[in-house]
């Protein structure tokens, strides 16, 4: 039995300054400056090689590969989605950083509260907009770190404030928040699905059972990443043995070992640069046991988009291929 799955790819996979023939060590803000002056050029190219590694869809990423820069490439929803339409490709989901529901948790008081949690519903709408005019249902975003990491480089945090349980006011704020994102977002008949970002309120199989269990499914859903799962050594099988039926988006990447969060340290564009180092393709390379994974998906008869992403790649046309061609030949029948 073969799963029922259409493969995507967040674009943040063809991010490499390299792919672009830049600098290695470009800045990451440079690179969206680059982007920002010209979207139109950059998403063209990233939709083109979505459709040359056969695609079927693509995903949004965050900036500078976000919603707002595709409506500023294109002009309009409707436009974009003829660029997709004219590849033959949809768009699956739309990632959002977390940075406006973060305004909302760390508000110092009410009235600072409010003023965040209206920036938060107008920005959901205004996206949920976009897509149910590109004909997308899958809005992504994540929680917040489930503990404080060091900012000064080279220092470590508290290796206990990430070992202990999440604080029980947090997660129940955070689930607060997210059910009334989702709310705004099925107005437009979208629904909100939780990346499951390593080290977050969200990359624990007891984390996101608790997340899952106070919060309403029809507003909340799951977007399981196996690798940031993995990465935080927490157990990826497990989470879809759960929660598949939750999540009508999976991310297929893999991870080389656990990396413990406390030993992350700087500004959040250094520890990412860290993190991705050990990512990698769906395959043999990682940690992440993908036969387990896939014969739980059939035993739960799962059916949705994989994302085949590996950030910022190199060669990203040629790791997407590996990744997928890796489920074709050694899992898809199995």
């Amino acid at each position: 039995m073969s799963l029922d799955l259409r493969w995507s790819t967040d674009i943040v996979t063809f991010f490499n300054p390299e792919y672009w023939d830049m600098p290695a060590e470009q800045a990451y803000s440079e690179w969206e400056r680059k982007v920002d002056e010209d979207p139109h050029r950059f998403f063209d190219k990233m939709l083109d090689g979505a459709a040359e590694a056969q695609l079927s869809g693509i995903e949004l990423a965050p900036a500078p590969g976000g919603w707002v820069n595709a409506l500023r490439a294109y002009g309009t929803a409707t436009a974009f989605k003829k660029e997709l339409d004219r590849r033959g490709l949809v768009l699956s989901s739309s990632y959002v950083l977390p940075i406006a529901l973060k305004a909302v948790v760390d508000a110092p008081d009410a009235k600072s509260r409010a003023v965040a949690l209206n920036r938060l519903h107008e920005e959901t709408a205004q996206h949920a907009e976009f897509l149910r005019e590109v004909g997308c249902q899958t809005m992504i975003t994540s929680t917040v770190p489930r503990a404080e990491f060091s900012e000064t480089a080279g220092v470590e945090a508290s290796a206990d404030s990430f070992a202990k349980p999440a604080d029980p006011d947090l997660m129940g704020s955070i689930a607060d928040v997210l059910e009334g994102a989702g709310k705004i977002a099925s107005e437009s008949g979208v629904h909100l699905a939780i990346h499951t970002d390593a080290y977050s309120l969200a990359s624990r199989v007891e984390d996101i059972d608790t997340l899952m269990s106070i919060t309403d499914p029809n507003l909340v859903k799951l977007c399981i990443d196996a690798g940031h799962i993995a990465l935080d050594g927490s157990d990826a099988v497990s989470v879809v043995r759960k929660h598949a039926l939750r999540a009508p988006i999976l991310h297929w990447k893999d991870c080389a070992a656990h990396l413990p969060p406390h030993k992350l340290s700087g500004t959040p564009m250094e520890r990412h640069d860290v993190m991705i180092k050990s990512f990698r393709v769906m395959g043999e390379k990682g940690i992440v046991d993908w036969r387990k994974w896939t014969m739980t998906l059939k035993e739960q008869q799962w059916s949705g988009w994989g994302v085949a992403e590996i950030d910022m790649s190199v060669d990203p046309i040629r790791e997407i291929r590996e990744g997928i061609e890796y489920y074709d030949s050694e899992l898809s029948q199995n």
